[in-house]
C-alpha cells in the first residue's frame, strides 16, 4: 500500500512538472501592448521618434488615442534586445511576488541575475555593457500618452508624459543615501508600480519566447496575446498592413511579394512555434491597401489551460481537478462543435507515400525540424518539390533549414539565377527541337525524293516496254513516230538559235532515253506519270 502511494505522489510530481514547464512571467501590459520595444537588435545612429495611434473604449464608447515614444538625444528607440531584458527583470519580479512580496522601490538585482535569466555569459565585459545600456535607454525614453496609457489603480485612461523607469543606478554607482551600489537598482515609474501591483499584467511564456530568433517575432509575441484574446472566439484576427506596420515601427512596402519577403520569416517562426497556425496577407475590401490576417495557433489556447492549471495548483486544488469547460480556452475548431453538442470525430491521418517520405527526408537534411517538415510535405508538397529546386541557387548565411522553411510556407519566387538556368535549359530544349525537326524533315524529303526516282524509273520501264510492244504489234504506227522524231531532230540541228557547244547539249538531252520515251508518251497518248501512279496504287 506504501509503495502505491509513491507511485501515486510520483505521478503527482510529474504533472506539477509538466504544468510548470512552460515558464510565465507577468509584465506591465501598457508597454507591451503600445509598441515601446522596436523589432531590431541594432541602435540606429539618429534618435527619431515613433507615433502610434489606435483606438480605445471608454464607458463603452470609442475615442481615438496616441502615444509617442520618443527617444533621448544620447539614447535610441528600445529594441527588442532591450525587451529581452525587459521580460527577464519582470521574470524577476514575477518570481518576488510568487513569494507573496509587493513590489516597491528601488528594486534591486545583479547583471549576473538578468544575464543567466536570459542564458548569456556572465563572464563577458559586454554583456555587462549592454545591461548599463538598456538601463539607460529605459529611464531617458519618454512615453507621451494621449489616452494612451491605462492606469489599473484609477481604472482610467490617462493623458500625460511618463518614463518607465523613473531612475537606475547601475553596480558601482553612487546612491541616493551616499553609498555605493553593490547591484542594479531601479525605481519604476508611478504608473508600472501601480499597473504591477493591481495585475494589470500580461502573461508570456517566457522560456518559449527565449527561442525566437527573428526580431518582429519577438515584437509580436506580447502584442498577439492581446490581438488573439480579443478574437478568440472567431479564431483569427485581422490587421490593416500600415497599422500593422505603423505599431511594430518596420518599414512598410507596396508591392506584396516584398510585403511578404519581409514578414514571412517572422509569421513562419511564429508558426513553428504554436504561436499562430496560419497567416494571410491579401488586398483590403475597399482595394486601397493590404490586411494581415493571422489564425490562433495551438499554443494560444494552450498556455490558457495550463495557466488555469498553475493557477488551480497555487490555490491548493487538487491536481487531478478539472477546470470549468467554459473556463477552458479550446483548441480551433471546438467551438463549433461545442456549441451543437457533438463530440469531435477521431481523424485518422493518411499513411505518407514513398514520395513524401523521400522529400521529408530532404527537407531533415538541410536542417528542417521533423515535425515541421512532416506538416509541410503533407500539406504543400508541390511547393515543398519546387522551393527544393529553387534552394541551391539562393543565397544561404546561416540557417539553411530556416530559410528553407519560410521560402515553402511564404511561397517565394524562383531566385535570377535559376529562372535564367531554366530560359537557358528551354533555348537549349527548344535548339535540339528545332535541330530534330529539321533532321526529319531532310529526311522525309530524302525518302521522297528516292520514291520519285523508284517511282521514274519504274515509269520509265513502262513506258520502254510499251514502246517495245508497239514496234512488234503496231509497226506503221511505230515508223510514223520514227519519222517524226527524226524531223524534230533535224529541225533543232537546223535551228539557228542554237550553234557551237549549246547546239550539242540540246541534240544530247534530246538523244537522251528519257526523252525518247517522253515523246512516245506524248505521241502515242499513253498515261503520264501521275496517271500511272495513280492507276498503280489503286490496283494494289
Amino acid at each position: 500500500m506504501k509503495k502505491n502511494l509513491k507511485t501515486q505522489e510520483q505521478l503527482e510530481l510529474e504533472k506539477s512538472d509538466e504544468i510548470q514547464a512552460s515558464d510565465f512571467i507577468k509584465i506591465e501590459k501598457n508597454l507591451t501592448s503600445l509598441g515601446f520595444f522596436t523589432p531590431s537588435s541594432k541602435i540606429t545612429g539618429t534618435p527619431k521618434a515613433k507615433t502610434i495611434n489606435f483606438t480605445t473604449f471608454v464607458e463603452g464608447k470609442r475615442e481615438s488615442a496616441s502615444v509617442t515614444i520618443a527617444p533621448s538625444v544620447l539614447h535610441s528607440l528600445p529594441t527588442t534586445a532591450d525587451q529581452d531584458k525587459y521580460f527577464a527583470f519582470h521574470k524577476i519580479i514575477s518570481e518576488r511576488r510568487r513569494e507573496g512580496e509587493a513590489i516597491s522601490n528601488p528594486v534591486g538585482f545583479t547583471s549576473a541575475e538578468l544575464l543567466r535569466l536570459l542564458d548569456r555569459r556572465v563572464r563577458t565585459g559586454k554583456n555587462y555593457d549592454d545591461v548599463t545600456a538598456w538601463l539607460k535607454r529605459m529611464t531617458s525614453t519618454t512615453v507621451i500618452s494621449e489616452s494612451a496609457v491605462y492606469l489599473a489603480g484609477r481604472k482610467s485612461w490617462a493623458s500625460d508624459t511618463f518614463h518607465v523607469f523613473e531612475r537606475a543606478v547601475s553596480f558601482g554607482r553612487e546612491l541616493p543615501d551616499g553609498t555605493v551600489a553593490d547591484k542594479n537598482y531601479v525605481w519604476l515609474s508611478e504608473w508600472q508600480l501601480e499597473n504591477i501591483n493591481n495585475n494589470h499584467l500580461l502573461p508570456i511564456d517566457f522560456e518559449s519566447y527565449k527561442r525566437l530568433r527573428n526580431h518582429i517575432a519577438k515584437a509580436l509575441v506580447p502584442i498577439l496575446q492581446i490581438w488573439l484574446y480579443t478574437t478568440q472566439d472567431e479564431g483569427v484576427f485581422e490587421k490593416r498592413y500600415e497599422k500593422f506596420c505603423q505599431h511594430l515601427n518596420i518599414s512598410e512596402y507596396k508591392h506584396l511579394s516584398k510585403i511578404k519577403e519581409k514578414l514571412s520569416p517572422a509569421l513562419n517562426e511564429l508558426i513553428e512555434y504554436g504561436y499562430l497556425s496560419s497567416w494571410e496577407i491579401e488586398k483590403t475590401a475597399d482595394d486601397k491597401g493590404y490586411k494581415v490576417t493571422l489564425y490562433h495557433g495551438e499554443k494560444f489556447y494552450q498556455d490558457g489551460r495550463k495557466r488555469l492549471a498553475q493557477k488551480a495548483t497555487a490555490t491548493g486544488h487538487r491536481r487531478d481537478e478539472k477546470p470549468s469547460q467554459s473556463k477552458l480556452p479550446l483548441l480551433n475548431g471546438d467551438r463549433a462543435t461545442q456549441a451543437k453538442g457533438q463530440s469531435q470525430p477521431t481523424v485518422i491521418a493518411p499513411p505518407l507515400t514513398d514520395e513524401q517520405d523521400q522529400l521529408i527526408n530532404r527537407l531533415l537534411e538541410h536542417g528542417v525540424h521533423q515535425e515541421t517538415a512532416t506538416e509541410l510535405v503533407k500539406t504543400m508538397t508541390e511547393e515543398v518539390n519546387l522551393q527544393l529546386d529553387y534552394l541551391p541557387y539562393r543565397t544561404v548565411k546561416k540557417n539553411k533549414g530556416g530559410l528553407l522553411r519560410d521560402a515553402i510556407l511564404g511561397r517565394w519566387t524562383p531566385p535570377d539565377e535559376y529562372v535564367e538556368l531554366k530560359k537557358r535549359q528551354l533555348e537549349q530544349r527548344e535548339n535540339q527541337e528545332q535541330q530534330k525537326k529539321k533532321k526529319a524533315a531532310e529526311a522525309e524529303a530524302e525518302a521522297h525524293r528516292k520514291e520519285e526516282e523508284n517511282s521514274k524509273r519504274e515509269y520509265l520501264a513502262y513506258l520502254k516496254a510499251k514502246l517495245e510492244l508497239i514496234e512488234k504489234s503496231k509497226p506503221k504506227s511505230y515508223s510514223a513516230f520514227i519519222k517524226d522524231t527524226a524531223a524534230k531532230r533535224a529541225a533543232l540541228e537546223n535551228d539557228p538559235a542554237h550553234k557551237g557547244a549549246a547546239k550539242k547539249i540540246h541534240l544530247r538531252l534530246f538523244d537522251d532515253e528519257e526523252s525518247h520515251l517522253e515523246r512516245a508518251r506524248e505521241f502515242f497518248k499513253e498515261q503520264t506519270i501521275d496517271e500511272w501512279s495513280k492507276q498503280f496504287n489503286e490496283s494494289e
